[in-house]
């Protein structure tokens, strides 16, 4: 049941990208500000019905929790217009998983002896072999810059302190965090958005309210899954949502034209998804 779970939210993270893309647009700042906001609603909806109750320290740190994935999901949404779908979700998967697969296994204590150790690390070098496929067949924008890779790199860290502080919280259930967890990332969203308010106080932005109902199935299944099977299980699964969003960044917005491409593609998330099997099964 754990991993059925754990699934759930590679699906719904994966359709996020072509919808942002398609349906809510605008700038990545009205992307962002938009999803929390969604976020937001879904959130506090899930916390009165089930009257959660949290202590400060656990409030606090699920909020942090929140407010580092604004940094991350900031980052990541720059990189879909600058750098396209299907060049942006097999790096920042490989970076996500790298870095919360050492950080849950080897600081939290989710990988128990040598034998654990040596096959996850062994399916860690599958995964960047599979994204480094992927990663090469997809086409990055005409107008991609070195610095967008390096912004990319840079606020990955986001996503891995998103996934680590719900870690140090004493509580039976992660998603009774879910709440906090969303305030933080709408204050942050607000932060990176407050030098450019133009580009939030527009319809994108109430677009974009959709796309947060989408991220929040995602996130609150995510977080159920990391109290059943851990968060590097949790993580590994989630970030199959590569499958989806790469794909339809290929075949969907056009990124990466002709069967050749599209068949590397393919065989590059293949691996991946090896990888990620493997990681689970450590």
């Amino acid at each position: 049941m754990g991993i059925l779970i754990g699934i759930l939210p590679a699906i719904f993270w994966g359709i996020l990208p072509l919808w942002l893309q398609k349906v809510g647009k605008g700038t990545f700042r009205s992307q962002l500000l938009g999803t929390t906001i969604g976020i937001v609603f879904v959130a506090a909806a899930i916390h009165v019905i089930c009257g959660y109750q949290l202590s400060t320290v656990n409030w606090v740190l699920f909020a942090l929790s929140g407010f580092c994935w604004s940094f991350g999901q900031a980052g990541q949404y720059y990189c879909y217009t600058h750098l396209g779908v299907s060049v942006t979700m097999p790096l920042s998967t490989a970076l996500q998983i790298i870095g919360n697969s050492i950080i849950g296994g080897l600081f939290f204590g989710e990988w128990e002896g040598q034998r654990d150790i040596v096959i996850s690390l062994v399916a860690l070098v599958i995964i960047v072999v599979g994204v480094y496929l992927t990663n090469g067949k997809g086409t990055a924008s005409p107008n991609a810059k070195p610095r967008d890779y390096v912004i990319l790199v840079l606020s990955t860290a986001g996503y891995w302190l998103y996934s680590a502080f719900p870690l140090m919280a004493s509580v039976d259930n992660k998603l009774q965090g879910f709440l906090p967890q969303s305030l933080g990332m709408l204050m942050s969203a607000f932060l990176i958005g407050f030098f450019s308010y133009r580009e939030i106080v527009d319809g994108a932005t109430v677009r974009n309210i959709s796309s947060g109902l989408i991220f929040a199935v995602a996130a609150s299944t995510y977080l159920i899954a990391m109290s059943m099977i851990g968060m590097v299980n949790a993580f590994v699964l989630s970030q199959l949502n590569v499958l989806v969003s790469t794909l339809s960044g290929a075949i969907v917005l056009k990124e990466a034209a002709g069967k050749g491409k599209i068949a590397y593609l393919a065989v590059g998330l293949v691996v991946l998804i090896a990888g990620a099997a493997l990681m689970v099964t450590a």
